[in-house]
């Protein structure tokens, strides 16, 4: 999926996110009837039954719930993601997204990549002939988002270049591993749940 390939409205993007799963294509009410999705100034799943009635938004109870961007521009900065160029200064001119958010969302990105990762059979990568690139993060957490930091985790993270094979550790003292304090060359598979829309961006 190259730049050219996002899509320009919000009925496309969702019918993306749709086609990776990311929102669901079916929903049902709370008497179990099927809703349709309808497209306008608002998205939101409806019962047509007439004595139930009842109305969902799309956000609800998927990735998306308590997000206010709208879906093309969550679109566009997953692709940007993927490319490394959401700085605040990058989404904030061409994306038009405040520094919270971005900030928030590369949070997100990093956090369901690191679960991801994690959640994998743990095994060795790489082989003679190979290259694995690592890096190091620094997972911090505020508690309700406001006061004071709870505790810190330092998280390594691999991939081999060729085969693209991936692994995730974390460690309590990020010294231990590296007592030199050796730079390490900048992580490039990021990956997530949203697996199926990242890799067709990052085989463009």
């Amino acid at each position: 999926m190259g730049i050219w390939d996002l899509p320009a409205s919000e009925k496309d993007a969702v019918e993306l996110l749709q086609g990776y799963g990311i929102i669901p294509n079916e929903r049902t009410c709370k008497n179990s009837h099927k809703m349709k999705l309808y497209f306008g100034k608002q998205i939101f799943w409806k019962c047509n039954v007439e004595e139930c009635n009842q109305h969902l938004g799309v956000r609800t109870g998927n990735w998306f719930e308590g997000s206010r961007i709208s879906f093309v521009t969550a679109v566009r900065f997953i692709y940007c993601w993927c490319k490394e160029l959401t700085s605040i200064k990058f989404c904030a001119e061409e994306l038009g997204i405040a520094d919270k958010t971005v900030i928030d969302w590369n949070n997100y990105m990093q956090e369901i990549c690191a679960l991801e990762m994690d959640e994998k059979e743990r095994k060795q990568i790489g082989d003679e002939g190979l290259i694995v690139e690592i890096d190091k993060s620094l997972f911090v957490k505020r508690k309700n988002n406001t006061g004071r930091v709870l505790p810190q985790q330092w998280v390594f993270v691999g991939i081999c270049q060729e085969t693209k094979e991936t692994f995730l550790v974390t460690v309590p003292n990020r010294r231990r591993c590296y007592p030199h304090g050796k730079n390490l060359r900048k992580y490039q598979g990021r990956k997530h749940y949203l697996f199926g829309l990242l890799e067709r961006i990052q085989d463009k």
